[in-house]
């Protein structure tokens, strides 16, 4: 009887088996399925090594590219991202489909690394506090964000995925400012509550945020201040604090 190709010929490294003892391993492991189930597992703990590996070494990559953009380089080059991130430029294209998957990678995770700034948390507090905070995260966010929003916009035209990621960035600060102000919106029409959420999110928006800051040379606390004041005007002319103390 002719034996079948080597690959399909059961090993067993730990038993010190040969090809000739095949036949012997498969009646022994009929015998006893704990064998298999012990060959299995420790095939699966390989994968799952090989699966770490590959998640740390694509975490990596997300933190260069963080860290990068946050000391001005943008776009960061895969050369810098390699160094930053302590691998090859070979590893960095083994783990993503090319700069334009790894940006979208990174505004997928942008919400979750930074979810604290996405809490609302004085839903219920007087007017003045909840435009402090969401102008204070705002901030915030925009000072780690603005950088891969502004890399992501130059490029949308030609890469489509880049253009949800956006979307759905620009979807989460919305909802955000939704939240927060859901007492004074909750006080006009389905229309009017639209223009002013739409109006708020604007005016508070990283786009906003750069025109101010590049085009009018303002400073974050410049422009910190300038915000709760706006904030308070337009709210104020829309609707009045139910949650205001006399």
């Amino acid at each position: 009887m002719s034996r079948g190709p080597p690959e399909t010929r059961p090993h067993c490294a730990q038993s010190g088996a040969t090809d000739r003892q095949s036949r012997q391993l498969r009646v022994a492991l009929a015998i006893c399925p704990s064998a298999a189930y012990i060959a299995v597992m420790g095939s699966a703990q390989q994968v799952d090594g090989r699966h770490a590996r590959r998640q740390r070494s694509r975490e990596a990559v997300i933190d260069a590219v963080f860290s990068l953009v946050a000391e001005g380089k943008i776009p960061p080059g895969v050369d810098d991202v390699a160094e930053r991130a302590g691998i090859s430029v070979s590893s960095v294209f083994r783990n993503f489909d090319g700069l334009a998957d790894l940006q979208r990678r990174a505004l997928e995770e942008f919400h979750p690394r930074f979810a604290h700034l996405f809490a609302v948390e004085d839903a219920d507090a007087p007017r003045a506090e909840r435009i402090r905070s969401h102008v204070r995260a705002r901030v915030e966010l925009i000072g780690v964000a603005s950088g891969l929003l502004r890399i992501a916009r130059s490029r949308a035209l030609d890469h489509e995925t880049l253009v949800e990621g956006i979307a759905n960035l620009r979807y989460q600060f919305a909802a955000q400012t939704k939240q927060r102000f859901a007492a004074d919106l909750d006080q006009l029409t389905p229309t009017q509550a639209a223009n002013l959420l739409a109006l708020i999110d604007a005016t508070t928006s990283p786009e906003a945020f750069d025109v101010m800051s590049s085009a009018h040379a303002r400073s974050a606390r410049q422009i910190t201040t300038t915000w709760n004041t706006a904030l308070e005007a337009l709210i104020s002319h829309w609707t009045r604090d139910t949650n205001e103390t006399t």
